[in-house]
């Protein structure tokens, strides 16, 4: 996420402090506090609905779309312990202005708050079905009309015509009309560039489609991700794929696509030749640095996709010395190896390293500050791939002298949780732990 995006949602969530700082010497503290937790959760969603719409934009203010993912789930998050503990502290005071709806706006709010809280928690609970989670998903924006419902007829202690009330009510708004435009008037007008399927083939575990363009077509960088759809019943609903091929003149696109979920094996067994496609993009800010500083590009098994559009984009790009680490645990043929040391031969800066587990090779720190002679500090380095794996690797390599700015990386999983599955395991072993003590402590003799 960028800083400066970062900046104006906090300031954002202060400004009504300007307001609301003068009405405590005359009211409750600890109900106005409560007021102020309410009214900064309808500014958060009212954000959050807002982030969801991938207006133009909007990654140079926030960050890649990838990133901005992830901040539109904390954001949901925050928003979330705000309206509870809105909800658990006490905001009633004497001396309120209502009307006559509301003691509706009060029970609304309660349902809100309800329906909120059990879509944001589905929405970070990870293991439930993609399908689901997106048709759950599109209710919340439901679940904040009715919030800003209650927030515009409850009893408050100030006028939605004043400068405060002005203020919360310009983000309801906001929210309404992101929602408004994503749920409603964003599909009956879709926008993005109209493609043709021209080739399908099956490259190892991987769905290549290679789409030619029915207009103008879409200019991408190497790197990027767009938003993709079929003309099929059965695959009409957009997804995100990394464009695996550098760009071209014709502005044709590549996609190299595994067998994940649902979708895309459907996809595999669906798409053909011929089919429409729109494609929506392209985002994100994963792509090569100017200068001739050494680089290393790191792809573990379907990740390897954004460096395919690297390495050919390395024909025509002046960059320093670039050694690619292709991770695989193939036993076979690995996709793309010969496309990449094909490359590798007509490019002289590039190296290709493909790093086999099934031959128990792994990948470390120290084999790559070997090859680069110890020196990380001037080096960049792309990775992606599994989240363990990056984690590991950046640790070490910073403590081996890499610059924690110079570790590039892809959210390549775009939906996360907030760590149920590890505290989960955490108290399951916690939980085995005190039982095999307690039964270790019955088996022993008494003195």
């Amino acid at each position: 996420m960028r800083l400066p995006g970062l900046i104006l949602i906090v300031l954002a969530t202060l400004v009504p402090v300007i307001w609301f700082a003068p009405l405590a010497g005359e009211r409750d503290a600890v109900a106005l506090f409560s007021q102020y937790l309410g009214a900064s959760a309808l500014i958060l969603m009212g954000i959050n609905q807002f982030l969801a719409t991938r207006v133009a934009g909007i990654e140079t203010i926030f960050g890649s779309l990838d990133r901005i993912y992830i901040l539109h789930k904390w954001l949901g998050v925050v928003a979330l312990v705000a309206m509870g503990l809105h909800d658990i502290i006490d905001a009633e005071m004497n001396g309120l202005r209502g009307g006559p709806l509301s003691g509706i706006a009060e029970d609304i709010g309660e349902v809100s708050l309800y329906g909120l809280l059990i879509l944001i928690l589905a929405s970070v609970i990870t293991f439930i079905p993609y399908h689901l989670w997106k048709w759950s998903h599109r209710l919340i924006g439901v679940f904040f009309l009715m919030g800003a419902f209650h927030y515009f007829f409850i009893e408050k202690p100030f006028s939605n015509f004043e400068p405060l009330g002005l203020y919360i009510s310009a983000f309801c708004i906001l929210g309404i009309v992101s929602y408004v435009w994503m749920s409603l008037l964003r599909p009956m007008t879709p926008r993005g560039h109209v493609y043709e399927v021209d080739l399908v083939r099956r490259v190892g575990g991987l769905t290549e489609l290679v789409l030619l363009p029915k207009g103008r077509g879409m200019k991408h960088k190497p790197g990027q991700f767009a938003f993709l759809s079929i003309n099929d019943g059965a695959l009409g609903e957009e997804h995100p794929f990394t464009l695996s091929g550098a760009p071209a003149q014709d502005r044709s696109l590549r996609f190299s696509i595994k067998d994940l979920g649902d979708y895309t094996k459907r996809l595999h067994k669906t798409v053909e030749p011929g089919m429409e496609a729109l494609v929506c993009g392209p985002y994100g800010h994963f792509s090569m640095p100017k200068g001739r500083d050494p680089q290393i590009w790191i792809g573990a098994g379907v990740g390897i996709t954004p460096f395919l559009a690297f390495a050919e984009s390395l024909r025509t790009a002046d960059a320093g010395p670039v050694k690619l680490y292709y991770c695989v645990r193939e036993q076979d043929d690995v996709p793309y190896a010969v496309e990449l040391e094909n490359i590798a031969e007509a490019v002289p800066n590039l190296e290709l390293v493909i790093v086999n587990s099934a031959e128990g090779i792994r990948l470390t720190a120290d084999r790559i500050a070997g090859d680069l002679d110890g020196d990380l500090s001037t080096a960049h380095v792309f990775f992606c791939g599994p989240v363990a794996m990056r984690k590991a690797l950046k640790t070490d390599l910073v403590l081996k002298g890499m610059r924690a700015s110079r570790f590039h990386f892809e959210e390549f999983e775009m939906r996360t949780g907030i760590g149920l599955r590890v505290l989960a395991a955490w108290l399951w072993d916690r939980g085995v732990y005190e039982l095999e003590k307690r039964n270790s402590a019955l088996r022993q003799p008494a003195e």
